[in-house]
């Protein structure tokens, strides 16, 4: 692996020289982010490397990039994957991005607490820090509790989403256990100028401004939005005394993102991405306490795309992500993880297919007012993948090496096989692995962690079958997933241990068509997610959950409606009958009048039906809400 280490230790040079400025680089107002963004102005942003935009066509937006690295089909992609696009987004109403995965890409979510609130996403079962978080291609999240802030990344930020379902360890490392969410953060072709005021239930006000302008082969993208929200409590009794108070958690988030990209005569495409998210929010820990934090999210990056030869792709990309909380409550602290990362990816045309090879680098660094007896871990990783088409017969395979100076090396990958019985019918079959290494609280914590710790491993085969003719999707699909060397908290040592095996399996059932001119589409997840030690049901998953929409346009007027169900669950890991979570089905509607080519008002409504329902025991989710939004695009 001499090779390796050699391009691993260029990689960490440039990136060092890069970002000799340190963690502080990445700013600490949204102000902030344009002189410096402007500063770094050559660097392409990662919906070049092929993410769709808001105004391409339907065939467009099913193309996707994040189960292998390389542009396919969903339909015939050999995995499950689901796409929200900015138009789904708009829809949504008054969410946030759980919310909206929940809604629109079948995986079960956890939140204490409404807007602002920590919240996760299990993805076939595993638990949300088996869900890696990718923004434009590089990852996001604290190294610390080692999981992404879903809470904090506003939907404002966001032109298009990727949901694949799955490990995918074998193309992108550590932490894609249970599959990996790839979100594209707003652009487009061409030249725009837009606008959105909107308000709703609980003194909700929101506003976003952006444009696009374009001149020759060079182009600049800047967003920016704004949203607050006076939220009901996040607990209620059932939360206890040390944390439930009944005063309102009010939340707001400031966001702004800045693009620049041109290309250069011999056909070389340089870009610069900086973007940046601030969240403020009040939380619950008693009736006399009234704490709060700020969190803010940040990334950059430069790019560099080019055609080195016919057939021969070159994509080289360095960045640097943030997640940065500071607490004020009677137990202050601050914790920040900085991500610097470098990836070279190289794409090849074959006789039959494609072949993936590439490099990455990754440093986390910790800045904590807690005594981490470790504050640094760097991952240097080689990886390639290859796809082949052959008549009916379709080919994928991953394979990754990641070097990890904790726990040394790691091999992961998936074989994938396709076989195309009819012009419409897919069948398929795929087994992968993947690993999660221990976070940063895991192992470092004072009097609280295990320096012993063993990554988590997952080994998952699934199996299913697509169809598509155009008119109609369907999709059958059927996983068993093993999950070792779980981490969880071992009261008898007070200390994590790898004490615990989890299995989850069962089934994916996806449909949508188009009839009398309504747009249908239903999700349903039928699965056993247990601990393999006792056979329990795991902490906050259901045995049945699923989605139904219906959406009709009538002229100048669009009209959506969908329902949001869940069977129930339990907030222990044992099945204690006072902690049941009980089922629930959400009633969701969107009308939307186009005023004309540049004015929109949109109306959205969720719970309509006012359940009462929670994701956590003792805390409060959202009642019946209403937002009304107004949207100029001029282009």
């Amino acid at each position: 692996m001499w090779l390796a280490g050699t391009l691993a230790a260029f990689l960490k040079l440039i990136m060092k020289s890069f970002f000799i400025a340190g963690p502080g680089f990445i700013f600490s107002s949204p102000l902030a982010i344009l002189p410096a963004a402007i500063a770094v102005m050559l660097s392409t942003h990662v919906a070049a490397q092929s993410s769709p935009t808001n105004d391409a066509t339907p065939a467009l937006n099913n193309m996707v990039v994040t189960a292998t690295r390389t542009l396919q089909d969903a339909d015939t992609a050999l995995a499950q994957i689901s796409v929200i696009t900015r138009a789904d987004i708009e829809a949504a109403g008054l969410v946030n991005l759980t919310e909206l995965l929940q809604r629109k890409a079948g995986v079960e979510i956890r939140a204490t607490g409404g807007a602002g609130q920590p919240s996760g996403v299990f993805i076939r079962g595993a638990n949300s820090q088996h869900t890696l978080v990718l923004v434009d291609g590089l990852r996001l999240g604290s190294s610390t509790s080692g999981a992404a802030a879903f809470e904090n990344i506003p939907l404002d930020l966001i032109e298009r989403i990727e949901v694949v379902k799955g490990p995918l360890s074998g193309v992108y490392g550590s932490d894609a256990i249970g599959g990996v969410v790839q979100i594209f953060t707003r652009n487009t072709d061409k030249p725009r100028l837009s606008a959105e005021v909107g308000v709703g239930s609980n003194s909700t006000h929101l506003f976003s401004a952006g444009f696009t302008a374009a001149e020759n082969k060079t182009s600049i993208t800047l967003n920016a939005g704004y949203r607050e929200v006076n939220a009901r409590s996040a607990s209620n009794e059932l939360a206890g005394r040390y944390i439930y108070n009944p005063d309102r958690d009010p939340y707001s988030n400031a966001n702004v993102l800045l693009k620049l990209s041109h290309t250069l005569w011999q056909g070389e495409t340089i870009s610069a991405t900086a973007w940046q998210s601030v969240g403020r929010t009040q939380y619950d820990a008693g009736a006399d306490n009234n704490p709060s934090n700020k969190q803010i999210l940040s990334g950059i990056q430069l790019m560099s795309e080019n055609e080195l030869s016919p057939g021969w792709k070159s994509n080289i990309r360095i960045g640097q992500t943030t997640d940065d909380i500071c607490i004020a409550s009677s137990f202050p602290g601050t914790f920040k993880t900085g991500q610097n990362q470098a990836i070279w990816l190289n794409q090849f045309s074959t006789v039959n297919g494609s072949m993936n090879a590439g490099l990455e680098w990754r440093e986390e660094k910790v800045a904590s007012t807690t005594g981490y007896t470790n504050r640094i871990r760097t991952t240097s990783a080689i990886f390639a993948s290859y796809l082949e088409h052959r008549d009916a017969n379709q080919l994928e395979l991953t394979v990754r090496r990641d070097q990890e100076d904790q726990f040394g090396s790691r091999n992961t990958g998936s074989l994938s096989y396709g076989f195309q019985l009819t012009p419409q019918t897919l069948l398929y079959a795929k087994g992968g692995r993947a690993f999660r290494a221990p976070s940063f609280n895991d192992l470092y914590y004072p009097g609280f962690s295990n320096p012993l710790l063993l990554p988590e491993r997952g080994e998952q085969i699934e199996g299913g079958v697509k169809f598509s003719n155009g008119r109609y999707r369907a999709s059958a699909v059927y996983f068993d997933h093993k999950i070792n060397d779980l981490i969880l908290y071992d009261f008898a040592t007070s200390r994590p241990q790898n004490i615990r095996r989890a299995r989850i399996k069962g089934w994916e059932l996806n449909a949508s068509t188009r009839m009398a001119g309504f747009d249908f589409v239903a999700a349903l997840t039928i699965q056993k997610p247990v601990d393999a030690d006792s056979n329990q049901q795991l902490r906050s998953r259901a045995r049945q959950f699923g989605n139904v929409s219906v959406a009709r346009t009538w002229g100048a007027w669009s009209f959506s409606t969908d329902i949001t169900s869940s069977s129930a669950r339990f907030d222990s890991a044992n099945e204690a009958a006072t902690t049941t979570m009980s089922g629930y089905a959400l009633f969701n509607s969107n009308v939307r009048y186009r005023v004309d080519k540049t004015w929109t008002v949109d109306m959205s409504a969720t719970n309509l039906g006012n359940r009462d329902y929670v994701l956590a025991r003792g805390y409060n989710q959202p009642c019946r809400t209403f937002f009304v939004a107004i949207q100029a695009v001029a282009f």
